[in-house]
């Protein structure tokens, strides 16, 4: 299957000179993202092979409405997308998930599987007096420096993560998905963005009434 990274220059750079591409460690921000990455390193790990013991994952895109990425927008450029890199893989290499979905991780908010069941899951945090700020806490330990540990508000973290699964899908119109490498045998084609008053590689940006786009209300609203 064909698919997208944006990456940095100094990313080129590896995957030029040692002839394949991976994550390092160092540029990602474990303070920020690492309880979120736990789970997608623990399902990665269980249904993609990685022969080569690496540690993280490169980030791509499978499926964008009627194209493979985001088209560019006027704005401004997203740090560290100096480059557009079209590769392929077969498809059980790699990690596929629903964006719409993914962006639930990140606030710890539970995936709900209709619009019962979420107003159900509401209920049951409303119950415990959880709010969106004390689940959030749960996976921004840079932002939040303690959360919540009794054992209601525990549970019901463990029963958010369990949902998470729902994110792990093809049915959907904006796919995002997790390589372990990518080889430089494999590239099809390298663009270098050179044209700095647009914005690549990224559906997060300002439309034209100021506001960004909430995905979270854009996938309740596929709920029957």
């Amino acid at each position: 299957m064909k698919l997208i990274t944006f990456q940095s220059l100094e990313a080129l750079k590896d995957l030029i000179n040692r002839g394949y591409l991976e994550c390092r460690e160092e540029y990602i921000n474990l303070s920020k993202a690492g309880v979120t990455y736990s789970w997608v390193l623990e399902k990665m790990n269980g249904s993609i092979q990685n022969d080569t013991g690496t540690k993280y994952p490169i980030w791509c895109w499978v499926k964008c409405y009627n194209n493979i990425c985001p088209p560019r927008h006027k704005g401004e450029p997203v740090e560290g997308f100096d480059v557009k890199i079209t590769f392929t893989k077969p498809e059980e290499d790699v990690f596929i998930t629903d964006f719409r979905r993914y962006s639930f991780l990140l606030h710890n908010t539970y995936i709900p599987n209709s619009a019962e069941d979420r107003e159900s899951f509401d209920k049951k945090l409303q119950k415990a007096g959880i709010t969106e700020t004390d689940l959030t806490a749960y996976v921004r330990p840079d932002k939040y420096k303690e959360h919540r540990t009794d054992p209601e508000y525990l549970a019901i973290c463990q029963e958010i993560r369990k949902s998470f699964d729902r994110c792990i899908t093809t049915d959907s119109d904006i796919l995002q998905g997790c390589v372990w490498r990518v080889n430089l045998d494999e590239v099809e084609s390298i663009e270098l963005l050179h044209d700095k008053g647009y914005r690549y590689g990224s559906l997060n940006y300002r439309r034209k009434d100021g506001k960004r786009p909430n995905w979270r209300e854009e996938f309740y609203k596929t709920l029957k």
